[in-house]
């Protein structure tokens, strides 16, 4: 995996990283869904749009690093709204809006706020968006085991970026005088 997301530039091999492992977890969260409720929703198979836009990042990283670092937490946030939206508030899937602003502080340099304050401030938006009235597709014990998994699932994520993403150059020493 690492072998794909190779990349000259550190931070968009963090991207394509973290593209390629997300697009390879997509298939199983409607399991996941189906083990946390107990029942099976179709609505859940709906978060398998996002895998190719996932496993694309490396790619297109390779070709524009900004574009290719800008694309994951782009997928992530608009992945993040349309599942919430799909299986309702209840759910916790919101609380993925956190990574997705986190990739934003992780993925940019000094000279790139404007793309990071465009994905903190798209995330912070989403969730907005997020909202909306309770689905019922599951029972209160359905809906309280994704809530949980889901919140892990976000912490677990965050940590992955930092785990992931280079840390900052450290800061020059003070000059001499």
């Amino acid at each position: 995996m690492r072998r794909l997301a190779a990349n000259a530039d550190p931070l968009a091999e963090a991207a394509g990283m973290l593209g390629l492992l997300l697009a390879a977890n997509q298939p199983f969260y409607p399991l996941y869904v189906w083990g946390v409720t107990g029942q099976w929703s179709w609505l859940a198979c709906t978060v398998l749009w996002v895998m190719p836009v996932f496993a694309a990042v490396p790619f297109l990283a390779r070709r524009n690093a900004l574009a290719g670092r800008l694309l994951l937490p782009f997928a992530g946030i608009a992945n993040t709204v349309l599942m919430a939206r799909l299986l309702g508030p209840e759910a916790g899937l919101a609380l993925f809006l956190i990574p997705c602003a986190a990739l934003g502080a992780a993925l940019f340099r000094a000279s790139e706020r404007v793309a990071m304050l465009a994905v903190v401030g798209l995330a912070a938006l989403a969730w907005l968006l997020a909202e909306g009235p309770p689905l019922g597709l599951f029972d209160a014990a359905g809906y309280t085991g994704l809530f949980r998994m889901n919140a892990i699932s976000a912490i677990a994520l965050c940590g992955l970026v930092g785990w992931l993403t280079p840390p900052a150059a450290p800061p020059s020493p003070p000059p001499r005088a």
